[in-house]
C-alpha cells in the first residue's frame, strides 16, 4: 500500500517552522545586541560612572546580594561583595580572586550574565533607593543653584569644593557614604529639589556631588562634575 504525501501540506510546514526558527533567530539577535549594550565594559574595584550606576541598580533589587543597596557609581568593597554573592548564585564562580578567577569582577561571562538579566521585563523588585534627574544649574558669579527631581520623596543634598571631592563607598546597609568638601542640604520629603549654594568665588572651578536619600535611608548619587562661577 502507497503513502500519498501531500507535497502542498509538506511546504506548509516547512515555512511555518522555518517562520518560527527565522523569528527566534531575530529575537536572541536582538536581544544579546541589546543586552550587550546594558553593561558595557569590564568592572573592577575602583570602576566608576554609568556602567557601575547600572550594576548597582540592579544588584540592589536583591537585599539578599546587595543589601546596603547603594547606587553611587563607584565600586567600592560592598559591590564587589555584591557581585561576588551573584556570581555564587548564578553558578558562575564562587572562589578565586577577580585576577585568578574573575571572582568579584564583572568579566565577559559574568556582564553576559547580568545584561540577559536586567533586559527581563519583571525583574524582582526591593526596597529602591531613589532615581536622580542629572541637574540643571544656574550660575552667578558668587552662587549657583541646582534643579532636579527623584522619582520618590527624598532630601537632596549637594556637595561642592574647588579641589575635586572623594567619596567613599558605605561601611554598612543605609550608612551614608563619606564625600569630601562641603555641603547644603534640602528639604526632605520632596520630589522637585532647588538647592542654592553661596558665598562662592568669581571666575572659579568648582568640583560637586548631587544626592538624594529617602524616608527609608536609601540613597543614590550623581558622580562628582565640575561647574564654573560667572
Amino acid at each position: 500500500m502507497k503513502k500519498t504525501i501531500s507535497i502542498k501540506s509538506m511546504s506548509s510546514k516547512v515555512l511555518l517552522y522555518g517562520g518560527i526558527a527565522l523569528a527566534l533567530f531575530i529575537m536572541s539577535s536582538v536581544g544579546a545586541s541589546a543586552a550587550s549594550a546594558t553593561i558595557t565594559v569590564s568592572l573592577d574595584l575602583g570602576s566608576t560612572g554609568s556602567d557601575v550606576t547600572a550594576l548597582q541598580t540592579y544588584l540592589a533589587t536583591n537585599a539578599s546580594i546587595y543589601p546596603s543597596g547603594l547606587i553611587t557609581g563607584y565600586f567600592g568593597p560592598l559591590t564587589q561583595a555584591a557581585v561576588q554573592r551573584f556570581q555564587t548564585t548564578q553558578g558562575i564562580v564562587s572562589s578565586g580572586t577577580p585576577e585568578s578567577t574573575g571572582y568579584g569582577r564583572v568579566g565577559p561571562r559574568t556582564m553576559s550574565v547580568l545584561n540577559s538579566l536586567m533586559l527581563q521585563p519583571t525583574p524582582i523588585v526591593w526596597d529602591q533607593s531613589p532615581i536622580l534627574s542629572y541637574p540643571m544649574i544656574q550660575r552667578t558669579n558668587t552662587s549657583a543653584t541646582f534643579t532636579w527631581t527623584t522619582n520618590e520623596p527624598a532630601q537632596g543634598q549637594v556637595y561642592y569644593d574647588t579641589s575635586a571631592l572623594r567619596a567613599d563607598e558605605a561601611t554598612g546597609p543605609r550608612q551614608l557614604p563619606y564625600v569630601s568638601g562641603s555641603y547644603v542640604a534640602g528639604v526632605s520629603g520632596q520630589l522637585n529639589h532647588v538647592i542654592t549654594i553661596s558665598n562662592l568665588q568669581p571666575n572659579t572651578l568648582y568640583y560637586y556631588l548631587v544626592r538624594a536619600t529617602d524616608n527609608s535611608g536609601n540613597m543614590s548619587m550623581i558622580w562628582p562634575s565640575t561647574f564654573h562661577t560667572n
